[in-house]
């Protein structure tokens, strides 16, 4: 059984956005020059690509409050009978820390939702990443009890208004980890392509997660599978990034590494259960 941690579906509404995410990395990493292009086209293409692939549950993670990514579009979804083996995080981007706490205490009292999301650049204005002003999210996810991922990675530093290489250390969360040992905080992209870094904070603090997604193909990618194997395997996620890659491409660089078996039910399943309280 596999929990896809990171993924984009074509629900109501969102179809536009899953469109593009097929092919939102071409011309940025040659890398992934050679991968396919998903082929679903439907809710229904995804669940039997799912299902191809072991994929038990998996996590849509959200945006916004605008239309075509919108949390409210995503909630009628999560509360459907075509959501059931989804799990949703709220989306906070493209909104001020007031506007994020609204929306997390708008959202979380549903009950419908897991946790909550949001690319580090897309918070208004920009904001260092872990800075003390952002303690608000952070403080509304403790009181809802919900994990918080953060979307850290050089890409998001080259896509933001003020690009900078330092801009996505993960040595940032430094702060926010240890004022927060109850706060679950998962690193989306693992703030590739500082891999050790982030190894190194989600070894000091034990509330860090890593989901290096499809950076565990890149260049030192080899290292999160070797930090699982090395003291990690509780901390380590499992995310395809579907469908900017597709599901077999993820997938097998995850098994790729050799992991013990014990070791790679952890991150294919078990860590990613824990976090959303699954209890099978």
């Amino acid at each position: 059984m596999i929990i896809d941690f990171k993924m984009k579906a074509p629900i109501p509404h969102w179809e536009d956005m899953f469109e593009n995410g097929k092919t939102a990395l071409n011309g940025i990493f040659t890398r992934l020059d050679h991968v396919k292009q998903t082929q679903a086209n439907s809710l229904k293409d995804v669940l039997t690509e799912m299902d191809d692939q072991d994929i038990t549950y998996s996590v849509i993670l959200g945006r916004n409050n605008e239309a075509g990514s919108s949390n409210e579009e995503l909630l009628e979804f999560l509360t459907s009978k075509s959501g059931e083996r989804f799990f949703g995080f709220i989306g906070i981007e493209d909104m001020t820390v007031d506007e994020a706490v609204e929306a997390i205490h708008k959202y979380a009292n549903t009950g419908a939702f897991h946790g909550v999301q949001a690319i580090a650049s897309k918070i208004k204005p920009l904001t260092p990443v872990g800075d003390p002003s952002l303690d608000p999210i952070f403080e509304a996810c403790i009181e809802h009890d919900l994990p918080f991922c953060y979307t850290l990675s050089m890409l998001i530093s080259i896509m933001s208004e003020k690009p900078d290489y330092d801009y996505i250390h993960p040595k940032h969360l430094m702060r926010v980890a240890n004022k927060y040992p109850e706060l679950k905080i998962i690193i989306s992209h693992a703030a590739w392509p500082f891999v050790q870094e982030s190894i190194a904070v989600a070894t000091h603090f034990p509330n860090v997660y890593l989901l290096p997604d499809f950076y565990i193909a890149f260049p030192g990618g080899n290292q999160y599978a070797e930090a699982a194997r090395s003291g990690l395997a509780d901390q380590i996620l499992f995310g395809s990034c579907y469908p900017n890659v597709p599901y077999d491409f993820s997938i097998a660089h995850y098994r790729n590494h050799n992991l013990e078996p014990e070791i790679l039910e952890k991150v294919l399943y078990k860590n990613a259960a824990r976090l959303l309280k699954v209890d099978r």
